[in-house]
Protein backbone atom coordinates (compact mmCIF):
# COMPACT_ATOMS: atom_id res chain seq x y z
CA UNK A 1 0.00 0.00 0.00
CA UNK A 2 3.01 2.31 -0.11
CA UNK A 3 2.48 3.93 -3.83
CA UNK A 4 1.06 5.94 -0.39
CA UNK A 5 4.80 6.76 0.31
CA UNK A 6 4.89 9.50 -2.37
CA UNK A 7 1.42 10.42 -1.57
CA UNK A 8 2.26 10.81 2.01
CA UNK A 9 5.86 13.09 0.80
CA UNK A 10 2.72 15.25 -1.01
CA UNK A 11 0.58 15.69 1.50
CA UNK A 12 3.40 16.01 3.88
CA UNK A 13 4.96 18.92 1.96
CA UNK A 14 0.95 20.66 1.24
CA UNK A 15 0.64 20.59 4.77
CA UNK A 16 3.81 22.11 5.67
CA UNK A 17 3.70 24.78 2.82
CA UNK A 18 -0.05 25.13 2.83
CA UNK A 19 -1.38 25.36 -0.46
CA UNK A 20 -3.55 21.61 -0.67
CA UNK A 21 -5.76 22.75 -3.21
CA UNK A 22 -6.91 25.90 -2.91
CA UNK A 23 -10.01 27.07 -4.37
CA UNK A 24 -9.19 30.75 -5.51
CA UNK A 25 -13.16 31.73 -5.91
CA UNK A 26 -13.56 31.12 -2.34
CA UNK A 27 -16.60 28.64 -0.95
CA UNK A 28 -19.18 29.19 1.24
CA UNK A 29 -18.22 26.28 3.48
CA UNK A 30 -14.91 24.07 3.82
CA UNK A 31 -14.83 21.04 1.36
CA UNK A 32 -12.59 18.22 1.58
CA UNK A 33 -11.50 16.04 -1.10
CA UNK A 34 -11.45 11.83 -1.57
CA UNK A 35 -9.32 10.13 0.94
CA UNK A 36 -5.77 9.74 0.01
CA UNK A 37 -3.98 6.66 1.60
CA UNK A 38 -1.33 8.20 3.58
CA UNK A 39 0.84 4.81 5.01
CA UNK A 40 -0.48 1.75 6.61
CA UNK A 41 -0.41 1.28 9.86
CA UNK A 42 0.82 -2.37 10.62
CA UNK A 43 1.85 -2.48 14.45
CA UNK A 44 1.85 -5.29 16.38
CA UNK A 45 -0.79 -5.45 18.81
CA UNK A 46 -2.66 -1.93 17.98
CA UNK A 47 -5.63 -3.37 16.85
CA UNK A 48 -9.32 -2.02 17.44
CA UNK A 49 -8.19 1.76 17.28
CA UNK A 50 -10.57 4.32 18.98
CA UNK A 51 -9.21 7.51 18.45
CA UNK A 52 -6.81 9.74 17.30
CA UNK A 53 -5.08 13.13 17.85
CA UNK A 54 -2.50 15.20 15.48
CA UNK A 55 0.26 16.41 18.28
CA UNK A 56 0.66 20.20 17.86
CA UNK A 57 4.42 19.94 19.15
CA UNK A 58 5.87 16.96 17.46
CA UNK A 59 5.72 17.39 13.83
CA UNK A 60 4.25 14.85 11.30
CA UNK A 61 3.17 12.80 14.65
CA UNK A 62 -0.23 11.36 15.60
CA UNK A 63 -1.85 9.75 18.46
CA UNK A 64 -3.61 6.79 18.79
CA UNK A 65 -4.91 3.84 20.88
CA UNK A 66 -6.52 0.90 21.17
CA UNK A 67 -10.13 0.39 23.16
CA UNK A 68 -11.48 -2.38 25.59
CA UNK A 69 -9.41 -5.67 26.15
CA UNK A 70 -6.18 -4.38 25.61
CA UNK A 71 -3.14 -3.17 27.71
CA UNK A 72 -3.50 0.45 28.89
CA UNK A 73 -1.23 2.26 25.91
CA UNK A 74 -1.70 5.54 23.98
CA UNK A 75 0.74 4.82 20.52
CA UNK A 76 3.00 7.24 19.11
CA UNK A 77 2.87 7.19 15.10
CA UNK A 78 4.26 9.22 12.51
CA UNK A 79 2.06 9.98 9.53
CA UNK A 80 3.23 7.30 7.05
CA UNK A 81 1.94 4.70 10.16
CA UNK A 82 5.06 3.84 11.83
CA UNK A 83 5.19 3.31 15.38
CA UNK A 84 7.41 5.56 17.03
CA UNK A 85 6.64 4.59 20.42
CA UNK A 86 4.59 3.18 23.03
CA UNK A 87 3.50 5.16 26.17
CA UNK A 88 1.77 3.42 29.01
CA UNK A 89 -1.28 5.26 30.95
CA UNK A 90 -2.72 3.61 34.61
CA UNK A 91 -5.84 1.98 32.70
CA UNK A 92 -7.68 1.18 30.33
CA UNK A 93 -11.23 -0.10 31.00
CA UNK A 94 -12.50 0.91 27.56
CA UNK A 95 -10.53 3.70 26.21
CA UNK A 96 -12.37 5.42 23.22
CA UNK A 97 -11.50 8.28 22.01
CA UNK A 98 -8.53 10.79 22.85
CA UNK A 99 -7.66 14.91 22.22
CA UNK A 100 -5.50 17.62 23.04
CA UNK A 101 -5.61 20.97 24.59
CA UNK A 102 -4.32 22.97 27.73
CA UNK A 103 -4.09 21.90 30.90
CA UNK A 104 -2.78 23.38 34.43
CA UNK A 105 0.31 24.72 33.63
CA UNK A 106 0.77 27.50 31.36
CA UNK A 107 1.92 26.85 28.19
CA UNK A 108 2.36 23.04 28.03
CA UNK A 109 0.07 21.00 25.49
CA UNK A 110 -1.85 17.85 27.64
CA UNK A 111 -2.78 14.46 26.12
CA UNK A 112 -6.37 13.88 27.34
CA UNK A 113 -7.22 9.88 27.10
CA UNK A 114 -10.71 9.09 27.27
CA UNK A 115 -11.34 5.66 29.27
CA UNK A 116 -15.40 6.83 28.69
CA UNK A 117 -16.55 3.27 27.15
CA UNK A 118 -19.82 1.74 28.64
CA UNK A 119 -21.43 -0.64 26.26
CA UNK A 120 -23.96 -1.76 28.62
CA UNK A 121 -23.81 1.66 30.75
CA UNK A 122 -22.81 -0.03 34.27
CA UNK A 123 -20.04 1.87 35.46
CA UNK A 124 -20.56 4.23 38.23
CA UNK A 125 -17.69 6.53 37.03
CA UNK A 126 -15.58 7.02 33.90
CA UNK A 127 -11.77 8.34 33.91
CA UNK A 128 -9.58 10.69 31.71
CA UNK A 129 -5.98 10.36 31.43
CA UNK A 130 -4.16 13.89 31.83
CA UNK A 131 -0.78 13.36 30.36
CA UNK A 132 2.10 16.43 29.62
CA UNK A 133 2.62 15.71 26.26
CA UNK A 134 5.88 13.90 25.53
CA UNK A 135 8.62 14.83 23.19
CA UNK A 136 8.65 12.86 20.23
CA UNK A 137 11.38 13.16 17.65
CA UNK A 138 10.79 11.14 13.94
CA UNK A 139 13.64 9.14 13.98
CA UNK A 140 12.25 6.91 17.07
CA UNK A 141 10.78 4.89 14.09
CA UNK A 142 14.43 2.84 13.88
CA UNK A 143 13.99 1.55 17.27
CA UNK A 144 10.73 2.69 19.07
CA UNK A 145 10.62 3.37 22.53
CA UNK A 146 8.35 2.08 25.43
CA UNK A 147 7.81 4.34 28.77
CA UNK A 148 5.39 5.61 31.21
CA UNK A 149 5.11 9.46 30.41
CA UNK A 150 5.41 11.81 33.31
CA UNK A 151 3.35 13.88 34.90
CA UNK A 152 -0.02 11.32 34.08
CA UNK A 153 -3.03 12.26 36.45
CA UNK A 154 -6.12 10.19 36.60
CA UNK A 155 -9.33 12.06 36.71
CA UNK A 156 -12.68 10.58 37.97
CA UNK A 157 -15.84 11.70 36.25
CA UNK A 158 -19.42 11.29 36.96
CA UNK A 159 -22.18 11.70 34.68
CA UNK A 160 -25.49 13.60 37.05
CA UNK A 161 -28.26 11.51 35.40
CA UNK A 162 -26.84 8.28 35.24
CA UNK A 163 -24.36 5.75 33.35
CA UNK A 164 -23.86 6.65 30.10
CA UNK A 165 -21.58 4.85 26.82
CA UNK A 166 -19.48 6.81 24.82
CA UNK A 167 -17.10 7.04 22.20
CA UNK A 168 -16.62 10.52 21.22
CA UNK A 169 -14.49 13.09 23.38
CA UNK A 170 -12.81 16.55 22.25
CA UNK A 171 -11.42 19.20 24.01
CA UNK A 172 -12.08 22.87 23.14
CA UNK A 173 -8.41 24.22 22.22
CA UNK A 174 -9.81 27.99 23.49
CA UNK A 175 -11.12 27.21 26.60
CA UNK A 176 -9.66 24.28 27.64
CA UNK A 177 -13.14 22.61 28.15
CA UNK A 178 -13.74 18.93 27.78
CA UNK A 179 -16.74 17.71 25.94
CA UNK A 180 -18.01 14.05 26.09
CA UNK A 181 -20.82 12.97 23.45
CA UNK A 182 -22.85 9.62 24.17
CA UNK A 183 -23.50 7.09 22.44
CA UNK A 184 -27.22 7.76 21.69
CA UNK A 185 -29.69 9.04 18.83
CA UNK A 186 -29.72 11.67 19.11
CA UNK A 187 -26.97 11.55 21.38
CA UNK A 188 -26.18 14.02 24.36
CA UNK A 189 -23.20 15.96 25.12
CA UNK A 190 -21.86 16.53 28.77
CA UNK A 191 -18.88 18.73 29.30
CA UNK A 192 -15.70 19.57 32.52
CA UNK A 193 -14.81 22.70 32.68
CA UNK A 194 -11.51 23.93 32.18
CA UNK A 195 -11.14 25.04 35.90
CA UNK A 196 -12.32 21.69 37.31
CA UNK A 197 -10.29 19.74 35.02
CA UNK A 198 -7.49 21.61 36.41
CA UNK A 199 -7.94 22.00 39.93
CA UNK A 200 -9.94 18.28 41.01
CA UNK A 201 -9.34 14.94 41.00
CA UNK A 202 -12.65 13.56 41.03
CA UNK A 203 -15.95 16.02 40.18
CA UNK A 204 -19.59 15.19 38.38
CA UNK A 205 -19.77 16.26 34.56
CA UNK A 206 -21.77 18.87 33.16
CA UNK A 207 -25.18 17.99 30.95
CA UNK A 208 -24.94 20.68 27.84
CA UNK A 209 -27.62 19.48 25.16
CA UNK A 210 -28.70 16.91 23.05
CA UNK A 211 -27.34 16.86 19.57
CA UNK A 212 -29.49 15.95 16.56
CA UNK A 213 -26.74 13.44 15.43
CA UNK A 214 -26.72 9.22 15.93
CA UNK A 215 -24.31 7.03 18.28
CA UNK A 216 -20.99 9.94 17.51
CA UNK A 217 -18.03 7.28 17.74
CA UNK A 218 -15.21 10.00 17.29
CA UNK A 219 -14.82 13.96 17.55
CA UNK A 220 -12.55 16.51 17.17
CA UNK A 221 -12.04 20.52 17.04
CA UNK A 222 -9.84 21.98 15.05
CA UNK A 223 -6.38 23.22 16.37
CA UNK A 224 -7.67 27.14 16.20
CA UNK A 225 -11.09 25.90 16.94
CA UNK A 226 -13.16 26.97 14.60
CA UNK A 227 -14.36 23.51 13.46
CA UNK A 228 -15.97 21.05 14.70
CA UNK A 229 -16.44 17.28 13.80
CA UNK A 230 -18.13 14.13 14.41
CA UNK A 231 -18.00 10.73 12.78
CA UNK A 232 -19.90 7.78 12.81
CA UNK A 233 -18.73 4.29 10.24
CA UNK A 234 -20.15 5.78 7.40
CA UNK A 235 -20.45 9.77 7.62
CA UNK A 236 -19.10 12.58 9.21
CA UNK A 237 -20.25 16.19 9.62
CA UNK A 238 -18.64 19.49 10.36
CA UNK A 239 -19.57 22.37 12.15
CA UNK A 240 -18.65 26.03 11.86
CA UNK A 241 -17.66 27.82 15.06
CA UNK A 242 -17.14 31.97 14.97
CA UNK A 243 -14.40 33.62 16.72
CA UNK A 244 -15.70 34.16 20.69
CA UNK A 245 -18.57 31.58 19.93
CA UNK A 246 -19.29 28.94 22.33
CA UNK A 247 -19.48 25.05 21.42
CA UNK A 248 -22.81 24.48 22.23
CA UNK A 249 -23.80 27.75 20.16
CA UNK A 250 -21.83 26.65 17.38
CA UNK A 251 -23.49 22.98 17.72
CA UNK A 252 -26.74 24.75 17.25
CA UNK A 253 -25.81 25.38 13.58
CA UNK A 254 -26.43 23.49 10.55
CA UNK A 255 -23.68 21.06 9.78
CA UNK A 256 -21.85 20.64 7.17
CA UNK A 257 -21.40 16.82 4.95
CA UNK A 258 -17.84 15.86 5.11
CA UNK A 259 -16.23 12.49 3.63
CA UNK A 260 -14.97 9.34 5.25
CA UNK A 261 -14.56 6.34 3.44
CA UNK A 262 -16.98 4.23 5.14
CA UNK A 263 -17.80 0.63 4.93
CA UNK A 264 -18.79 0.35 0.85
CA UNK A 265 -15.17 1.17 0.65
CA UNK A 266 -13.03 -0.92 3.17
CA UNK A 267 -13.30 1.08 6.06
CA UNK A 268 -15.13 -1.10 8.60
CA UNK A 269 -16.01 0.12 12.14
CA UNK A 270 -14.74 3.57 11.19
CA UNK A 271 -13.67 4.81 14.94
CA UNK A 272 -11.09 7.54 14.87
CA UNK A 273 -10.99 11.18 13.35
CA UNK A 274 -8.60 14.04 13.76
CA UNK A 275 -7.61 17.42 12.26
CA UNK A 276 -4.07 17.46 11.18
CA UNK A 277 -1.78 19.49 13.48
CA UNK A 278 -2.74 22.92 11.98
CA UNK A 279 -6.34 22.34 10.59
CA UNK A 280 -6.00 21.77 6.69
CA UNK A 281 -7.40 18.66 6.39
CA UNK A 282 -7.77 15.29 8.62
CA UNK A 283 -7.10 11.73 8.77
CA UNK A 284 -9.29 8.94 9.92
CA UNK A 285 -8.42 4.87 10.80
CA UNK A 286 -11.01 1.86 11.60
CA UNK A 287 -10.66 -0.42 14.61
CA UNK A 288 -11.37 -3.55 12.11
CA UNK A 289 -7.59 -5.48 11.62
CA UNK A 290 -4.12 -5.13 12.44
CA UNK A 291 -3.10 -3.68 9.12
CA UNK A 292 -5.01 -0.91 7.76
CA UNK A 293 -4.42 2.82 5.51
CA UNK A 294 -4.07 5.91 7.31
CA UNK A 295 -6.26 8.06 5.05
CA UNK A 296 -6.04 12.13 5.03
CA UNK A 297 -8.24 14.14 3.71
CA UNK A 298 -7.36 17.59 2.26
CA UNK A 299 -9.03 20.21 2.21
CA UNK A 300 -9.85 21.74 -1.28
CA UNK A 301 -11.86 25.31 -0.16
CA UNK A 302 -9.60 27.90 0.11
CA UNK A 303 -10.34 28.53 4.18
CA UNK A 304 -7.76 27.03 5.67
CA UNK A 305 -5.53 28.27 8.53
CA UNK A 306 -2.22 30.49 7.55
CA UNK A 307 1.20 28.57 6.44
CA UNK A 308 3.04 27.46 9.17
CA UNK A 309 6.73 26.84 8.65
CA UNK A 310 10.03 25.08 11.27
CA UNK A 311 12.49 27.61 11.23
CA UNK A 312 14.24 25.87 13.63
CA UNK A 313 12.59 21.98 14.04
CA UNK A 314 12.92 19.68 16.96
CA UNK A 315 15.96 17.69 17.01
CA UNK A 316 18.52 19.81 14.95
CA UNK A 317 21.75 20.89 15.30
CA UNK A 318 23.58 22.89 17.40
CA UNK A 319 27.01 24.37 18.62
CA UNK A 320 27.81 24.28 22.22
CA UNK A 321 30.30 24.98 24.90
CA UNK A 322 30.34 22.69 27.66
CA UNK A 323 33.67 23.65 29.57
CA UNK A 324 32.20 25.57 32.37
CA UNK A 325 33.83 28.85 31.60
CA UNK A 326 31.47 32.12 31.98
CA UNK A 327 30.76 33.84 28.21
CA UNK A 328 29.60 36.61 29.53
CA UNK A 329 27.49 38.60 26.61
CA UNK A 330 28.92 39.07 23.67
CA UNK A 331 28.61 34.97 22.73
CA UNK A 332 25.03 36.05 22.34
CA UNK A 333 25.47 38.40 19.47
CA UNK A 334 24.95 36.71 15.55
CA UNK A 335 28.87 38.07 14.49
CA UNK A 336 30.56 36.27 17.64
CA UNK A 337 32.76 33.48 16.23
CA UNK A 338 31.95 30.48 18.03
CA UNK A 339 33.88 28.38 15.05
CA UNK A 340 35.75 26.89 18.38
CA UNK A 341 32.77 25.09 19.81
CA UNK A 342 31.53 21.72 19.73
CA UNK A 343 28.48 20.36 17.29
CA UNK A 344 26.21 18.25 17.93
CA UNK A 345 21.98 17.42 17.38
CA UNK A 346 19.11 17.59 19.90
CA UNK A 347 18.32 16.57 22.72
CA UNK A 348 21.10 17.84 24.44
CA UNK A 349 22.00 17.33 28.13
CA UNK A 350 22.65 13.93 30.55
CA UNK A 351 21.54 12.10 32.85
CA UNK A 352 18.18 10.79 31.35
CA UNK A 353 19.39 8.29 28.51
CA UNK A 354 17.35 10.16 25.55
CA UNK A 355 19.96 12.90 24.49
CA UNK A 356 20.93 12.61 21.32
CA UNK A 357 24.50 14.32 22.45
CA UNK A 358 25.49 14.26 25.78
CA UNK A 359 27.18 17.29 27.28
CA UNK A 360 29.98 17.33 29.99
CA UNK A 361 29.10 18.78 33.70
CA UNK A 362 32.95 18.68 34.80
CA UNK A 363 34.82 16.38 36.62
CA UNK A 364 32.95 16.80 39.92
CA UNK A 365 29.20 15.07 40.42
CA UNK A 366 28.96 16.97 43.20
CA UNK A 367 29.76 20.53 41.55
CA UNK A 368 28.27 20.24 37.94
CA UNK A 369 28.82 23.23 35.84
CA UNK A 370 26.05 25.73 36.37
CA UNK A 371 25.58 27.05 32.42
CA UNK A 372 25.80 25.21 29.36
CA UNK A 373 26.00 27.60 26.23
CA UNK A 374 24.47 26.92 22.62
CA UNK A 375 23.80 28.41 19.39
CA UNK A 376 22.42 27.79 16.49
CA UNK A 377 22.16 29.87 12.63
CA UNK A 378 19.06 29.48 10.64
CA UNK A 379 18.01 31.66 7.35
CA UNK A 380 14.67 33.32 7.16
CA UNK A 381 13.21 34.36 3.72
CA UNK A 382 9.92 36.98 3.28
CA UNK A 383 10.44 38.15 7.11
CA UNK A 384 8.40 40.92 6.77
CA UNK A 385 5.34 37.94 5.94
CA UNK A 386 5.95 36.52 9.48
CA UNK A 387 3.06 37.56 11.26
CA UNK A 388 3.41 35.17 14.22
CA UNK A 389 6.28 33.10 16.10
CA UNK A 390 6.21 30.75 18.56
CA UNK A 391 9.14 29.29 20.54
CA UNK A 392 9.11 26.08 22.23
CA UNK A 393 11.19 24.69 24.53
CA UNK A 394 12.36 21.66 26.16
CA UNK A 395 14.79 22.69 29.35
CA UNK A 396 16.03 21.28 32.41
CA UNK A 397 16.13 23.24 34.49
CA UNK A 398 15.99 26.94 33.41
CA UNK A 399 17.01 28.81 29.92
CA UNK A 400 17.97 32.61 28.68
CA UNK A 401 16.93 32.69 25.18
CA UNK A 402 18.65 35.29 23.15
CA UNK A 403 17.14 36.08 19.09
CA UNK A 404 19.73 38.51 17.17
CA UNK A 405 21.15 38.99 20.68
CA UNK A 406 17.76 40.02 21.95
CA UNK A 407 16.09 38.67 25.02
CA UNK A 408 13.01 36.61 24.20
CA UNK A 409 12.90 34.24 26.67
CA UNK A 410 13.51 33.78 30.46
CA UNK A 411 12.47 30.63 31.79
CA UNK A 412 12.92 29.48 35.12
CA UNK A 413 15.71 32.14 35.58
CA UNK A 414 15.22 35.88 36.81
CA UNK A 415 15.89 38.41 33.87
CA UNK A 416 19.46 38.82 33.14
CA UNK A 417 20.36 36.28 34.85
CA UNK A 418 24.40 35.95 35.82
CA UNK A 419 26.14 33.85 34.59
CA UNK A 420 26.18 31.01 38.39
CA UNK A 421 22.66 32.18 38.76
CA UNK A 422 20.44 29.11 39.44
CA UNK A 423 17.92 28.28 37.90
CA UNK A 424 14.10 27.51 39.61
CA UNK A 425 14.20 23.54 40.38
CA UNK A 426 11.83 22.14 36.77
CA UNK A 427 8.94 19.84 37.92
CA UNK A 428 9.93 16.22 36.94
CA UNK A 429 6.44 15.72 35.45
CA UNK A 430 8.08 18.59 32.81
CA UNK A 431 11.04 17.89 32.08
CA UNK A 432 9.97 15.96 28.68
CA UNK A 433 7.68 18.22 27.73
CA UNK A 434 7.57 21.24 25.74
CA UNK A 435 6.72 25.13 26.89
CA UNK A 436 5.24 27.42 24.48
CA UNK A 437 6.20 31.22 23.98
CA UNK A 438 5.00 34.08 21.92
CA UNK A 439 7.42 35.79 20.10
CA UNK A 440 7.92 38.96 18.53
CA UNK A 441 8.41 38.37 14.88
CA UNK A 442 10.33 42.04 14.56
CA UNK A 443 13.02 40.50 16.06
CA UNK A 444 14.04 38.29 12.81
CA UNK A 445 15.61 39.91 9.91
CA UNK A 446 15.93 38.62 5.85
CA UNK A 447 18.83 36.01 5.32
CA UNK A 448 20.86 34.91 8.48
CA UNK A 449 19.70 35.03 12.08
CA UNK A 450 21.24 34.00 15.57
CA UNK A 451 19.56 31.79 18.50
CA UNK A 452 21.72 32.02 21.85
CA UNK A 453 20.69 29.61 24.88
CA UNK A 454 22.55 29.26 28.15
CA UNK A 455 20.94 26.41 30.40
CA UNK A 456 21.36 26.81 33.73
CA UNK A 457 20.85 23.80 36.26
CA UNK A 458 18.76 24.49 39.82
CA UNK A 459 21.84 22.99 41.80
CA UNK A 460 25.45 21.91 41.00
CA UNK A 461 24.73 18.38 42.21
CA UNK A 462 21.85 18.10 39.89
CA UNK A 463 21.06 14.72 38.30
CA UNK A 464 20.04 15.45 34.66
CA UNK A 465 20.03 18.33 31.94
CA UNK A 466 17.76 18.21 28.68
CA UNK A 467 17.86 20.78 25.94
CA UNK A 468 16.25 21.01 23.07
CA UNK A 469 14.19 24.01 20.71
CA UNK A 470 11.60 24.52 18.06
CA UNK A 471 10.87 27.99 16.08
CA UNK A 472 7.92 28.06 14.43
CA UNK A 473 6.36 30.58 12.09
CA UNK A 474 3.06 31.48 11.04
CA UNK A 475 2.88 33.06 7.58
CA UNK A 476 0.38 36.32 6.24
CA UNK A 477 -2.17 34.26 4.10
CA UNK A 478 -1.20 36.29 1.13
CA UNK A 479 2.94 35.46 1.83
CA UNK A 480 4.88 33.32 -0.82
CA UNK A 481 6.79 31.01 0.73
CA UNK A 482 9.71 29.19 -0.96
CA UNK A 483 9.43 25.34 -0.33
CA UNK A 484 11.44 23.78 2.66
CA UNK A 485 10.45 20.53 3.78
CA UNK A 486 12.71 17.82 5.40
CA UNK A 487 10.88 14.19 4.70
CA UNK A 488 11.67 11.24 5.77
CA UNK A 489 11.95 8.98 2.60
CA UNK A 490 10.87 5.35 3.13
CA UNK A 491 11.54 2.64 0.84
CA UNK A 492 8.65 1.29 -0.56
CA UNK A 493 9.40 -2.20 0.31
CA UNK A 494 10.05 -1.63 3.88
CA UNK A 495 7.71 -3.49 5.99
CA UNK A 496 6.70 -1.18 8.69
CA UNK A 497 6.48 -2.47 12.86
Amino acid sequence: MLRAVAVGQRILLAMALGIISSDLQGNAAPTFGPALTNGEVNIAGLTEISGLAASRNNANVLWTHKDSGHPAVVYAIDTFGRLLGRYNVPGNVDTEDIAIGPGPVTNVSYLYVGDIGDNNSTRSNIKIYQIPEPAVYARQYANPVSVTPKGTRTITLTYPDGAKDAEAMTMDPVTGDLFIFTKESPTRIYTASKSLLDTNDSFGLTFLKTLNFAVPNAADISPSGNEIVLRQENFARLWLRAFGQDVGTALSGTPIVIPVTGTANGEVNGEAIGFDAVGRGYFTLSDSSVTQPLRYFSRTSSDGPPTQRALVEAGAAWQYLDNGTDQGTAWRMPLFDSSSWSNGTAQFGYGDGDEQTEVSFGGNAANKYITTYFRKNFTVENAASITNLTLKLLVDDGAAVFLNGAPVVYFGLATNATYRALATVQSGSLEDTWFSFPVDPSNLTNGVNTLAVEVHQASASSSDLSFDLQLIATYDSAAIIPPKLNVTRVNTNEKLS
